[in-house]
């Protein structure tokens, strides 16, 4: 590997972390609350966004359209979403949180945001206070270039 200081080499780093980090963080999402990571996605989109398509939650998630649909009957099946006749397409229906899947996911949340408290505190023996919104700015920064510039 190059030095940190040669172009592409820091950014290729960050990425060495990510990559493994997400995966487990899905994979403790999963187990702890036994919701699949796409239907997790899916409730997160429509509580963001309100009630849309299955082909527009694929585009917010960038995401096949046809994961999305398993996820969207996933959460059907359990309750967490319906479907509703859309007035400006007839074959596309609307995709709505019920407020089932409005419980669920605030108690996702809670979760999360309980055991994420407990890693901060953890961590914030080894970092500067600023370090994680540093983090968070250039995360975000990143997430806006590849959006506006996929390649």
């Amino acid at each position: 590997m190059g030095v940190m200081t040669d172009p592409g080499v820091r950014l290729a780093a960050v990425f060495d972390v990510l990559g493994p980090l997400y995966r487990r963080g899905v994979r403790a999402v999963e187990q702890e609350g036994g919701m699949p990571v796409g239907v997790r996605a899916v409730l997160d989109a429509l509580a963001g966004r309100g009630a849309t398509t299955v082909p527009g939650l694929a585009r917010t998630l960038t995401l096949s359209r046809q994961f999305v649909q398993r996820s969207v009957d996933d959460a059907a099946d359990r309750g967490w979403v319906r479907t509703r006749e859309n007035p400006a397409h007839r074959r596309s229906v609307l995709v709505e949180l019920t407020a089932s899947g409005e419980q669920v996911l605030g108690e996702v949340r809670d979760g999360e945001r309980r055991e994420l408290a407990a890693l901060e505190s953890d961590l914030g023996a080894h970092l500067d206070p600023g370090d994680l919104d540093a983090c968070l700015r250039v995360l975000r920064a990143l997430s806006a270039r590849l959006v506006d510039h996929p390649t």
